[in-house]
This record gives structure tokens, C-alpha cells and sequence, in this order.
């Protein structure tokens, strides 16, 4: 039976009210992190206020491995409509859940996660509303300059100016994103799109790429499938086609049959699944992929990085999407909940990486200073020492959890190889491996160099490619906001992450923030006012920012200006 749909959740109450509302959650949660998840003390919510269920179901000291626990959550709790799908009645998030939410009621992904743009409204709307509503135009959320790149490179539109996009209803249905104004010339020389719609099922798009086959056609009429790559099988002559019309041709029925597709958009739609935006939850299967989805997906931080210049205090939890939650309902010993029941501001760059890991995504890796494996430095680690020939079922295993062929060759296939290749790092001859392995894929460090490929010191020297410890002297090409103990929040702020409201298309665009809006120029200093190319008339005026922990972003003193991190300590 269908759980009714909660109230929205409202702006302000009493604290006896709210207190209701969570009167019988508490009596199994009897610990928590943040009881409403946001650090200010004001915020007055109930559970059910956010999540949703019925807090009137009270336990008795029931025991988890009792049945009657089991029959306290059914009442309690909101159910999913495939309970297998979701592991019920574990609360993790499940391994490559891909387009399930889309197949879930508004009521259990509101209770699972009231962070998600189809609950988010509902959930947080009366306070947030605005901030929502842009994000959900935002390129995080449409993926519109993934989806438009490659429809417009792959000859499947014509359009430049992208029309496609990613979005869902409260139901999980496809739907278009207006924006909330038509662009006037102004608007549109600055990117802005009046306008996205759904992606078309990859089955009903005729082929029109340059991966197709040949379009049909020719004189020739067959009632079967043709050979592909073996024209004219049977050798008869009279059923050769003329010049320009092979045989080959893909198929004598409709699209999405024989050879008929569209290549360009399956990978697309796949690339949208092993990748997913904010729409969607994070695969959660290796470390660099967990996360939630919608606001959750960065305000609420998971394990994915061991390194604490990529995420900060968090580095301590881990790398396995652990939790370390005082929830004692909540199991410590399996991955997909976040660290803590907590919202934070001050986001670690880890938790952006699990998105923004290759080139789509802005390609967050220079910021760290490394760059994808080339499947060549130091291979006898990576490598198993005998040919490895995976059946189809062993390459099915490692696909779908990684879409790189080799992988399925490669000893980081194993994902128990994989979780530990950090490790390898002392051992090695060419390269040093980084920690997070979003898709699967591993990321090594990028180190200065000549010409003809010597490591360098910090003043230029050649170092010997003999010295054990070539890499502590070699530079590592890092940021210096890396290197001076920033994270990605530090320079793009809640415009850069959340949107302006507006839809674009292309991601320079979108951005709020110039670098010599915090670094000045040659002749001036900084102004402290944004000027990107989607700042507002003016710019915002950075001087009244401040960090989650109430400091001033930005503070002149004597003739200096510094800036303190939001997860370090003061940098200047």
C-alpha cells in the first residue's frame, strides 16, 4: 500500500510541534548527528517534517533481529515499491541504482532522501525554494553541455545553441525546463537558452551519425537482416546493389532494429547512467562514487578520499563510503551512507570529484594535479603477469561497474586491487596513483618534467630517476589553492554550484567568479565583486561572504588581503 504524501514541510513551528513529529523515530534513532541535519540551532524540524513515515509508531525494545522490528519499520516507515531493488530493509544506498529512482514514488524517495530535486520542494522549498528552482536548470542538474556536445559532434542535431536536457517530474517523468525568461539578445549573447528538452528514447531516433552503417536504401529489397562486413553472401550477381547503395545497408524495417540505431545517443543515455548527474544518485560502488542525489548529492559529505588535501578532516573516514554516524540503527559495516546525519557548507573537494572527474565534467583532476592512467607507467604493478582472457560473464562483471575494456584485463578489475592501488605508491618506479576511483578508473600524478621526460626539482635540476625518493623532490603539479589548503567551495560559491536560475548550455558561461576578482590584475586590486561571465549587473559583493564557522571570506589587513579556507586554517 502506497504511504499518503506528507505535508510540505513548513517554514516555522514550536518546538513541541516539531518534537511530535519525531516522538516515535526517536525511540529506535535514540542518537543522531544533527537531529534536523543543519548546524544552526534555529532550524526547528520534526523527522516527518523532512522525510516523511508516521512518528506516532513508538518501539518497546524491540531487537533488530526480532520480527516484530521488521513490522515496527513497515508501519513506521515509508516502503519502497521494490523492496529487492532497494536491499530493504537496509537504509544504504544501493550499488548502481541508475533510473530506479525515476521508478519509485515521490513519498519513499522524499523519506529516503528529502534532498532529491523530485522531494526537494516539498521538503525544503519553504525556505529554499529559489536556491531549488535554479538548481534545477543548473548544468549539474541538466548535464546540458554533455548531452549537447554530443549530439552537436556526433551529427544527431544541428544546433550549437543545445536543446537538450535532463530533467524529471515529482513522478520521475521526462520533462523539459523552461527558463524563466525568454532571452532577449543580451541574455542569449551570454549563453542563456530559452529552453531544454528531453533526450528521445535512443530506440525511436533514426540514424543520422557518423557511426552509422549506411542509411537504407538501394535497389535491392531483402526480407533479412544483411551480414554486416559480409556483402552479398550468397554471390548471387543479380543481387548486387549499385555503386553508393551496398548491400550492407542496415536494415528493411524501422528504426531501433537489425543495425538501425542511433550509436551516438546509447552512449549517452549510458554515459548519463555510469555518470550520473544530480538527478540521480552516485553509482556507490568503489571509492570516489558515493553520493546521494539532488542538494544531498554535496551537502551531505560521503567517504571517498583517504588524501586530507582532497577532503579535509573527512580524509580520516576512509575512502569505502563508511559512515561514522552515532545512529545506532544505522550499520557501520557496509558502504552508501553518508559520514555524518549532517549538512555542511564547507564541502570537501572529494565530494565534488565524484562528478567532476573526467572531461565532461570540467575535469576537476588538475586541480589535484593528476591526469587519467596511460595504462603504461609502471604496468608490471597493474598487470597481471600472464594474458588474462575474461569469459562473458567475468567481463560483464567488470563492465558494468567500469566501461573500459582493459579494466576487464587488468588487475584493477578486482575492485579489492582497486580500493588499495594508493598503497602501491612506495613501490613504484614511474608514477604515483591517487586515491579516489571514480568509474573505476585510476588517476596518477602529473609531475614537472623536460622535454625529454627527466623529473625536475623545485629549482629546475634534473633528479635521478634512481633516487628512492625522486617523487618527495620532484614538483608535483598541483594548484597552489591545492597547495595552500583550499577546497573547490573556496573560490566557487553558492552561484557557481547552485546556478543563477538561468539554463545554459555551456559551462565557461555559467561561471560566477573571475580570478582577478579575488587576485586583482597587474595595476589594480581586487575589487571583491564578482565578474565572470555570469555574474550579476555589479557582481556580488565578496567582502560580505563568510564561511560556514561565521569568519569573513576575505580580510584586508595591513594593505594584505586573506582569505581563510573553509576547511583549513587562515591562508593568505
Amino acid at each position: 500500500m502506497a504511504a499518503p504524501p506528507a505535508p510540505p514541510a513548513p517554514a516555522a513551528q514550536t518546538v513541541a510541534e516539531a518534537d511530535a513529529k519525531s516522538k516515535g523515530c526517536a525511540t529506535c534513532h535514540t542518537a543522531t548527528d544533527r537531529h534536523t541535519m543543519h548546524q544552526n540551532p534555529a532550524v526547528i524540524l520534526g523527522c516527518t517534517d523532512c522525510h516523511g513515515g508516521d512518528a506516532k509508531v513508538e518501539a518497546q525494545g524491540e531487537k533488530r533481529e526480532d520480527a516484530g522490528y521488521l513490522a515496527l519499520l513497515r508501519r513506521a516507515h515509508v516502503l519502497p515499491r521494490d523492496e529487492k531493488a532497494w536491499h530493504w530493509p537496509s537504509s544504504a544506498t544501493p550499488e548502481r541504482a541508475y533510473t530506479l529512482m525515476n521508478r519509485e514514488s515521490p513519498e519513499f524517495i522524499r523519506f529516503i532522501n528529502p534532498g532529491d530535486l523530485r522531494a526537494a520542494r516539498e521538503a525544503c522549498g519553504a525556505c529554499h525554494l529559489p536556491v531549488i528552482h535554479a538548481t534545477e536548470r543548473s548544468l549539474m542538474a541538466t548535464s546540458a553541455m554533455l548531452w549537447g556536445g554530443a549530439a552537436y559532434n556526433n551529427g544527431i542535431l544541428p544546433y550549437k545553441r543545445y536543446i537538450l536536457g535532463e530533467a524529471y517530474t515529482r513522478e520521475g517523468n521526462a520533462a523539459s525546463v523552461v527558463n524563466p525568461v525568454k532571452p532577449d539578445p543580451f541574455l542569449t549573447s551570454k549563453g542563456i537558452l530559452p529552453s531544454l528538452t528531453a533526450l528521445p528514447s535512443w530506440e525511436t531516433i533514426p540514424p543520422g551519425d557518423v557511426f552509422r552503417v549506411f542509411e537504407r536504401g538501394g535497389r535491392v529489397i531483402s526480407s533479412q537482416f544483411p551480414e554486416i562486413g559480409l556483402p552479398n553472401s550468397a554471390g548471387a550477381l543479380q543481387k548486387l546493389d549499385e555503386p553508393g547503395r551496398p548491400d550492407i545497408r542496415q536494415s528493411n524495417r524501422g528504426p531501433g532494429t537489425g543495425s538501425r540505431i542511433a550509436v551516438p545517443v546509447i552512449n549517452i543515455t549510458k554515459t548519463r547512467l555510469n555518470d550520473p548527474h544530480l538527478w540521480f544518485l552516485g553509482t556507490n560502488e568503489q571509492p570516489g562514487d558515493y553520493r546521494s542525489s539532488g542538494c544531498t548529492a554535496c551537502h551531505a559529505v560521503y567517504a571517498n578520499d583517504r588524501d586530507e588535501k582532497h577532503s579535509g578532516v573527512y580524509a580520516r573516514y576512509g575512502h569505502a563510503g563508511g559512515t561514522a554516524t552515532r545512529d545506532p540503527t544505522i550499520r557501520k559495516d557496509e558502504p552508501g551512507h553518508p559520514i555524518r546525519h549532517e549538512f555542511t557548507r564547507a564541502i570537501p573537494s572529494s565530494q565534488c570529484m565524484v562528478c567532476h572527474m573526467h572531461q565532461p565534467n570540467v575535469f576537476v583532476n588538475s586541480f589535484y594535479g593528476t591526469i587519467m592512467w596511460d595504462y603504461e607507467s609502471d604496468a608490471p604493478f597493474m598487470w597481471p603477469k600472464l594474458q588474462k582472457y575474461p569469459t562473458a560473464e567475468e567481463a560483464r562483471r567488470v563492465l558494468d561497474r567500469n566501461p573500459e575494456e582493459a579494466a576487464t584485463r587488468g588487475n584493477w578489475g578486482d575492485p579489492e586491487f582497486l580500493k588499495d592501488v594508493w598503497k602501491l605508491n612506495p613501490k613504484l618506479k614511474d608514477t604515483q596513483f591517487a586515491d579516489y576511483h571514480g568509474h573505476g578508473w585510476n588517476f596518477r600524478a602529473v609531475f614537472k618534467r623536460d622535454r625529454k621526460g627527466a623529473l625536475l626539482d623545485k629549482d629546475g635540476k634534473v633528479v635521478r630517476d634512481d633516487d628512492p625518493e625522486k617523487f618527495a623532490k620532484g614538483v608535483h603539479l598541483t594548484s597552489i589553492h591545492l597547495d595552500l589548503g583550499f577546497h573547490c567551495v573556496d573560490c566557487h560559491f553558492s552561484q557557481d554550484a547552485h546556478g543563477n536560475g538561468h539554463i545554459y548550455g555551456e559551462v565557461a558561461a555559467a561561471v560566477e567568479i573571475d580570478c582577478a576578482d579575488c587576485h586583482g590584475t597587474a595595476d589594480k586590486y581586487p575589487a571583491l565583486r564578482t565578474s565572470g561571465p555570469a555574474a550579476r549587473p555589479g557582481g556580488l559583493d565578496m567582502s560580505l561572504l563568510r564561511t560556514q564557522d561565521g569568519r569573513r571570506r576575505f580580510q584586508w589587513r595591513a594593505g594584505k588581503l586573506y582569505q581563510p579556507s573553509t576547511r583549513t586554517a587562515t591562508t593568505k
